[in-house]
Formats: C-alpha cells, sequence, structure tokens
C-alpha cells in the first residue's frame, strides 16, 4: 500500500507545483517536458525489451513496461522547472542536471526505490549507465528544444 501512495504522489503532486511558475513559462518550456516524457516512453519500452529491470510494482498495469509516475509525473514537470531557472545557460543547465540524475539514478532515490520499498529491480544496467544515460538524455532535451525554440521564434526571411 505504502508503494502505491508513493507512486501516485510521484506522479499526481508534481504538477501541483507548476502553480508557482508563470502560465507563459509553462507554455514556453512544455514542448520540451513533453520532449522529456517522450524519450523517457521510449528508453522505458527498450529497456524493458532488454532486461534492464523489473518493475514489481505499477500504477496501471496495461502500462506495465513503463515507470509511469516518472514518465508522466516528475519527469516532465522537473523538466520544465530545470528549463525555467536554466535556459540560455548551457552549462548551468548540465549541471543542475548532472545533479538531478544522480539523486533519481544512483542515490538516494534508486536506493530508496529499489532497496526499501522494492518498487523495480535493475538487472542488465548498471546505475552508473544509467546515470550517464540520463545525462545523454538531458543533453538531447536540450538540443531539441533549443532547435524548436530557434525554429518558432526566428523571424521568415524575406527574399
Amino acid at each position: 500500500m505504502l508503494n502505491k501512495i508513493v507512486l501516485w504522489t510521484i506522479l499526481i503532486a508534481p504538477w501541483f507545483t507548476l502553480f508557482l511558475v508563470k502560465k507563459e513559462n509553462v507554455k514556453r518550456f512544455m514542448p520540451a517536458a513533453m520532449c522529456a516524457s517522450y524519450l523517457m516512453i521510449i528508453y522505458n519500452v527498450v529497456a524493458n525489451n532488454q532486461k534492464h529491470w523489473v518493475i514489481n510494482e505499477t500504477l496501471i498495469p496495461w502500462f506495465k513496461p513503463l515507470f509511469v509516475s516518472g514518465v508522466f509525473g516528475a519527469f516532465p514537470v522537473i523538466t520544465l522547472w530545470v528549463f525555467h531557472y536554466t535556459y540560455g545557460k548551457f552549462w548551468k543547465y548540465l549541471v543542475t542536471n548532472i545533479i538531478i540524475d544522480f539523486i533519481f539514478a544512483v542515490f538516494p532515490i534508486h536506493y530508496l526505490f529499489q532497496e526499501v520499498l522494492g518498487i523495480y529491480k535493475l538487472v542488465n544496467i548498471t546505475i552508473w549507465e544509467r546515470f550517464i544515460l540520463f545525462v545523454f538524455f538531458s543533453i538531447v532535451i536540450y538540443g531539441y528544444y533549443k532547435w524548436q525554440e530557434d525554429m518558432f521564434h526566428s523571424k521568415p526571411k524575406r527574399t
């Protein structure tokens, strides 16, 4: 029961923090958050097929290969917050993501979810491989958003 409460909290609670951000900034950075979720969906499907982990506790059985709470809850919202505070300063963005990725992939979140709560168990991937993968994803997300923002906010060229 505690696991379900934790998972539902991770899914729902982060979205309420967006009331603290200006509506314009939520709209501005939502494409980055959606890209983050999309990347995590792909990663979760691949990780399931490659047996990177075994998920012991899930919220929605139809989405068993996905870590639903992270993919649709914490991950996109945290991405939005990180962009809100660091966008335009790549090194600040990267350092912030390295710290957050460490917290999720290595310690303490991974330890809590695997060792204490037993929500999942890593099998064919180490915590460090997963950490490097998350950092790589953060760079891809930044690149995507930079491209997207340049594309949609640039002035059309006149000929």
